[in-house]
């Protein structure tokens, strides 16, 4: 189809296609949030293109700033500064280069509000942005002029003459910034480092006098780092132009966007892609280990004489331009391109992505790299006067919570007390670990002491709650207050360098080699510290918005002796004593996810929240503290007849159907909704999809539905796939592809049912197209479990700060949460214009209470929504639809199928022609493309049988006139012509 043109608020916009209603919505309301610099809050249905509109408006407003093609704005790569030989980079080096570096992670309580709030410093997120570019560059300029085989030397350690400047300020972001950010990733929030927000120099000396001309040193400490990603000027005076943050939820919603990107008129941007060691390390001893980040670190350390040959070679794609010139990345990319391309090129992706982000106009990633400070300043991310996008963001609130929250074990505690301890007693840095050790200490008494007044909540389950401004109490006998946590940041700081200074023979200086703190110690300390700087921050601003809880289970652990504590039995094997034993941790919950917000709020350009599935809207605003003047609930791009909405509330024996726990938990509902779903799988064609509240109901019903048959019995109608918990990802893509498989080569069995849990990984971004998803059944309403200790304590907070600050009461927040998650399920089943399938919401509360119940569905979900008061009527109803559209598709394949297996004799000539030009007219309108399609049957037609007998007269003749063939086809085209005019 024929690319259009649109001008919206002054910008062109090439859209690949004749855009839907909602696009033209979308894309108006993006662009004007974009001009006027106001945050947008934009629903559109999944299947509407939501996409295209995004990508396509956002880079056309970045193109129209410069007034150059996308592929040239920002090509020009920023030159490395030199080496500075200035009195601020040579007196003072040793010392004050080092300590504002290792300081500025940290910051003081009594940092001003003002350069804390949202025109806060770039020091709050900009560490050493040319570090690594530096360090590449000099690679690359050495390699020039070494023989390759230089990249495998090891680097010698210790003695060695004193850095300069320079060098430290690289070495220093390399180690200590770089390598810890997937071990966070990857430990899901037990591993945090202290907030950007309000950073200052807190322990490090003043700058001295005579700053140079060439370094930034006489601006504000940080701030001479913004101007390399991308501040309101560049070093011309000239407007510089925002980059575009895209962030979504997973890597594969990632590849979806840039597969999208493709089909634009903007694919050649220069843009880069972020993510883990997981998805982008290539080395084979790294990709074999567990732990890929210690792995990784010990390369680069050049431990054991061994060095990461990949890192040397990043300088070989590191360029955007450079890159464009590989086959197959002058246009976007996925990341397993960039992976590919590195394996061949022996560079690695994973630094060279960070490296390309230099120049990039836009950067993937997944959104909790945005709002998670920690991640933020490791991965170098600047948002100052940014575009920030975030798709997918239905689960923004509850990401944003997690990014300000904190847990760590007592073992882990214990574990770093005993690590601080040995250095203590080595006399490494004794003045440094001692304060440390000190709060480990205190922190593991108090974990003692209070594990005594715990309350009992369920089985073995035990907790105590106290408030954030209890906690600071608790602290303060500590010793921890407002006063010395900045001296413990200074503390952790030192511990974190690898070297120190030490006079050496000739008089000069020289760095020595020390040993630190191990990487699982360096990241809960920092955790620890990121949480105790929120609580602390501004006047103990967020005190009253954090919980600090000890919960105690009991688990079962392996022990070669026997001990004091706990319980012991013999295994089964007679070889290992089992042992009973507590497990304790400390939680630091934060319930308002605008604390982490409140990082990036008033300082990015503008913020874009987009989702097929954002209803119910009004929370927003008040959860996360962000003023969204542009508010968009677009309409779907189908038609009413391509999806079957209803609801039921009864199954096949009239029982009612209420998914409540009490019910949930009785034979006859099971039951019920076992011959309900069989119902189900044998009237609807193909793929079905069926969502279920929780893993727990999933095993009851299963183990139930396995003991009566009934499961067999769905087997018998559709290959059954049940989503598993948790598990490896390679796992969880076989048996995916199983049912795809089941749908496309069908057998006896008619496609497939994958039964899976909403919030799970099958309700979440993946796309269920045509056949994959003929039908959705949501079985109950996803409300999260009300026994749940965070939940219960959000409701609270809620109540409590309802009136004050605008909040949702905790019930309607509660309830929020399982439209949501209802929604995203729902989503799953209409992926494109052309679509159709049925919606199925199995529980009597849709019917019995429709304004409670069905308010928090989306709009487009609203608008169809039936009930039926029986089940026969429904499946009725659900028969008649199905039996439609699959007379409709069944019509189209045969059609297909004569033109495949006609012969070239009359009309042969322009069946691909014709098939071409047809299926470019479905894209119209389903209407249109079934008139069109009645003409062609109309006016050619093809022989519905071929003629095996031996070749006459007259079809030898026929065969030898090859100008009928050229005739006919002339005739076909004109007619095509008409029939799209």
């Amino acid at each position: 189809m024929s690319s259009a043109e649109y001008t919206i608020g002054g910008v062109k916009i090439n859209f690949p296609c004749k855009a839907y209603p909602s696009q033209l919505a979308m894309m108006n309301s993006i662009v004007r949030g974009l001009n006027s610099k106001q945050h947008c809050l934009l629903e559109s249905p999944t299947g509407s293109g939501k996409s295209l509109a995004l990508l396509c408006s956002a880079l056309a407003w970045q193109q129209s700033l410069s007034g150059k093609p996308v592929d040239e704005s920002l090509s020009k790569k920023t030159e490395v500064p030199l080496s500075c030989c200035c009195t601020c980079h040579s007196k003072n080096s040793a010392n004050s280069d080092v300590h504002q570096r290792t300081s500025h992670h940290f910051s003081s309580p009594s940092t001003p509000p003002s350069e804390r709030n949202g025109t806060l410093s770039g020091s709050q997120d900009s560490p050493e942005k040319t570090t690594l570019a530096a360090k590449l560059s000099a690679k690359k300029q050495a390699s020039m002029y070494r023989d390759e085989n230089d990249d495998f030397q090891v680097e010698k350690k210790r003695i060695r003459p004193l850095e300069t400047a320079q060098q430290i300020r690289k070495r220093h972001c390399f180690e200590k910034e770089v390598h810890h950010l997937d071990a966070k990733v990857a430990s899901e929030k037990t591993t945090k480092l202290n907030s950007p927000l309000g950073k200052i120099n807190s322990i490090s000396p003043q700058n001295p006098p005579g700053h140079c001309s060439r370094c930034c040193c006489s601006t504000k400490q940080g701030n001479s780092e913004d101007s390399s990603n991308t501040t309101k000027k560049d070093h011309g005076g000239k407007f510089k132009i925002p980059k575009i943050y895209f962030g979504t939820r997973t890597h594969k919603q990632i590849a979806q966007i840039t597969r999208e990107l493709q089909r634009t008129a903007y694919s050649g941007v220069l843009m880069t892609i972020l993510s883990s060691r997981d998805h982008t390390c290539v080395h084979p001893e790294v990709m074999g280990n567990f732990n890929r980040n210690e792995k990784c670190m010990e390369l680069l350390d050049g431990k054991n004489g061994k060095s990461c040959y990949f890192y040397h070679g990043v300088h070989k794609m590191s360029d955007q331009h450079t890159l464009q010139t590989f086959q197959g990345m002058h246009k976007a990319w996925d990341i397993e391109e960039l992976v590919s391309l590195g394996r061949k090129l022996k560079a690695c992706p994973y630094y060279t992505a960070r490296e390309l982000m230099q120049n990039a106009d836009i950067i993937f990633c997944p959104y909790n790299y945005l709002l998670d400070a920690q991640i933020r300043e490791t991965m170098d991310i600047n948002l100052k006067e940014q575009v920030v996008i975030l798709d997918e963001a239905h689960n923004i609130e509850d990401c944003a919570r997690e990014s300000a929250s904190y847990s760590v074990t007592e073992v882990q505690l214990r574990f770093a007390r005993d690590e601080l301890d040995s250095m203590i007693n080595y006399n490494i840095r004794k003045k440094d670990h001692e304060p440390l050790r000190a709060v480990c200490c205190s922190l593991i008494n108090w974990l003692e002491a209070s594990s005594e007044h715990l309350v009992e909540r369920n089985y073995e389950s035990s907790c105590k709650v106290w408030s954030g401004s209890e906690m600071l109490l608790n602290l303060h006998k500590m010793g921890i207050t407002t006063a010395t946590f900045p001296i413990l940041q200074g503390h952790f700081s030192a511990v974190l360098q690898r070297e120190e200074k030490v006079p050496s023979i000739h008089g000069k200086e020289e760095a020595r080699e020390i040993p630190v703190i191990s990487a699982s110690t360096q990241i809960m300390l920092k955790g620890l510290f990121m949480v105790l700087d929120y609580l602390f921050r501004q006047n103990s601003r967020f005190a009253v918005d954090y919980k600090v809880a000890i919960q105690q289970t009991y688990s079962w652990i392996n022990q070669s002796d026997t001990t004091d504590h706990g319980l012991l039995i013999l295994s089964k094997n007679k070889k290992r004593l089992r042992q009973k034993a507590a497990v304790r941790v400390l939680n630091f919950w934060c319930l308002n996810p605008a604390v982490a917000f409140s990082d990036i709020n008033g300082k990015v350009w503008a913020i874009v929240l987009t989702s097929g599935t954002l209803s119910p809207m009004k929370s927003f605003s008040s959860e996360l503290g962000v003023t969204f003047t542009i508010q968009l609930e677009a309409n779907h791009v189908i038609n009413n007849s391509q999806v079957w909405v209803g609801t039921i509330g009864s199954g096949p024996k009239g029982r009612s159907l209420c998914a409540t726990f009490q019910h949930t938990e009785t034979f006859e509902f099971q039951d019920e909704v076992g011959a309900l779903l069989l119902s189900v799988c044998q009237t609807i064609s193909q793929g079905i999809l069926c969502f279920l509240p929780s893993y727990k109901l999933l095993e009851k019903l299963k183990e139930r539905w396995l003991s009566t048959g009934l499961w067999h019995n769905l087997e018998l109608v559709k290959t059954v796939i049940v989503e598993p918990q948790g598990g490896e990802k390679i796992d969880f893509d076989e048996l995916l592809q199983m049912y795809y498989d089941a749908i496309k080569y069908k057998g006896e069995k008619d496609g497939a049912l994958l039964v899976a849990v909403c919030r799970g990984k099958v309700s979440e971004g993946l796309d269920f197209s045509d056949d994959n998803a003929r039908a959705v059944v949501t079985i109950g309403i996803p409300f999260p479990n009300v026994k749940d200790l965070q939940v219960e304590l959000k409701r609270q907070y809620n109540d409590q700060h309802s009136k004050l600050r605008g909040l949702l009461p905790g019930r309607q927040w509660y309830e929020i949460q399982a439209y949501r998650a209802l929604n995203q399920a729902l989503g799953r089943c209409i992926r494109h214009k052309n679509d159709w399938g049925a919606l199925i919401l199995v529980d009597d509360r849709f019917r019995s209470n429709p304004s409670r119940y069905i308010s928090g569905l989306s709009k487009w979900v609203r608008q169809l929504i039936q009930h039926h008061s029986t089940f026969e009527s429904a499946l009725e109803s659900l028969a008649e639809f199905a039996k439609k559209h699959q007379k409709v598709i069944a019509a189209s394949k045969e059609d297909r199928k004569s033109i495949q297996g006609s012969e070239p004799t009359l009309g042969g000539a322009c069946s691909k022609d014709s098939t071409y030009f047809l299926e470019a007219a479905s894209h119209l309108s389903p209407e249109y493309a079934m008139e069109g399609k009645a003409k062609m049957c109309l006016k050619l037609p093809y022989p519905k049988m071929i003629n095996k007998s031996p070749i006459s007269k007259k079809e030898k003749s026929m065969k030898s006139s090859t100008h009928l063939h050229l005739v006919e086809k002339i005739i076909c085209s004109e007619m095509i012509f008409v029939m799209l005019q």
